[in-house]
């Protein structure tokens, strides 16, 4: 018989971190401020390929197929919640289009895509020298795609092309020597300093850093200012996805601390209700109360960070943990705890 895999405080706490800069991403990102733009290349060059990175860390191929199933439901469910918020508030234009995505349910079409992906080459990832080739060949395949204007929100395409490295470079990693060094208390200087160069140059020189989004958040081909260096722009993005990445992990503590250890094993249910949240701040003009100059600015963002932690709460299970209980077997269930 199976037994429970014991969960790792580290990725959890993780996880918390991550989904709290997810939530902050979306509601800074509804109105325009030069001072969010410096937060949201900030979250935005490391959030999301590190949720995708842990992905393929923890990718197992046994239930895969159930798990894309899952996914792909969560998908469809949160396009309906999506679209029926809109008409509930009015919004004009609004339509339901299951097959073109750059919006936040997009990460869970990704996901099962992934997983489907990592299923067939589980194997090749293994070995030592394929792997790598691997790797490498669709960081070059997202490098070209860039340039075809046709791959953008259709499918999320442009995103799953993306991102993906990052899942296959979560399936290449050791997990016991990430962990290891995460441990470490020599290297955690080391990740807080990178942190904190990377958020001082995106205040200091924000017009030049805010360049990077196009290829932090991919939703369409490179921007016309990347020319035919397109593929210049894209690795550095990568890199320095990587490199904040690896930061952030090493600054995150490794011990539980509830309720934040517990809530990040939530994740997938503030993901899903938080912008409906956000949809009922915006379509009530509750959230320009929160705009009127910097005080009110950084009173919004604790509003975004109190939303993911309500929604952490155990009663905000469902829909997506009756889903995703479909994904596990009698040994796995119960792992989100009810406290």
């Amino acid at each position: 018989m199976l037994m429970a895999e014991k969960r790792t405080p580290l990725w959890d706490n993780l996880k918390f971190i991550l989904i709290v800069l997810v939530v902050i991403g979306h509601f800074i990102n509804i109105r325009d401020s030069v001072t969010y733009h410096s937060i949201f290349i900030f979250i935005y060059s490391f959030h999301m390929p590190l949720f995708i990175f842990l992905a393929g860390l923890f990718h197992k191929n046994r239930g895969v197929w159930k798990k894309a199933v899952a996914f792909l439901a969560i998908y469809v469910l949160y396009e309906l919640a999506i679209f029926g918020t809109k008409k509930a508030f009015g919004v004009k234009k609004v339509k339901l289009d299951l097959f073109s995505e750059s919006a936040a349910p997009w990460f869970m079409l990704a996901l099962c895509v992934y997983v489907i992906l990592g299923y067939f080459l589980y194997d090749f990832m293994k070995k030592k020298t394929v792997k790598w080739i691997i790797l490498s060949a669709f960081v070059v395949l997202s490098c070209i795609a860039g340039y075809i204007e046709k791959i953008g929100s259709f499918l999320s395409l442009a995103k799953i092309i993306n991102f993906f490295p990052f899942f296959l470079l979560g399936m290449i990693m050791d997990r016991g020597k990430l962990e290891k060094m995460a441990s470490d208390k020599r290297l955690k200087p080391w990740g807080a300093a990178v942190l904190l160069l990377w958020i001082f140059l995106s205040f200091a020189i924000m017009e030049k850093v805010y360049l990077f989004r196009p290829f932090f958040v991919a939703k369409e081909s490179y921007p016309e200012y990347a020319g035919n260096l397109g593929f210049l722009w894209k690795t550095a993005a990568y890199a320095i996805s990587c490199i904040t990445g690896w930061a952030l992990i090493m600054v995150t503590p490794g011990k539980e601390i509830n309720p934040i250890t517990l809530w990040g094993s939530r994740t997938i249910q503030v993901y899903f209700w938080h912008k409906i949240i956000l949809y009922v701040f915006k379509y009530t003009d509750l959230d320009k109360w929160f705009y009127q100059d910097g005080p009110h600015k950084l009173l919004w963002m604790g509003v975004a960070v109190a939303v993911a932690c309500v929604l952490s709460l155990w009663i905000f299970r469902y829909p997506t943990e009756l889903i995703m209980g479909f994904t596990r077997s009698k040994e796995y269930k119960g792992t989100t705890g009810k406290k």
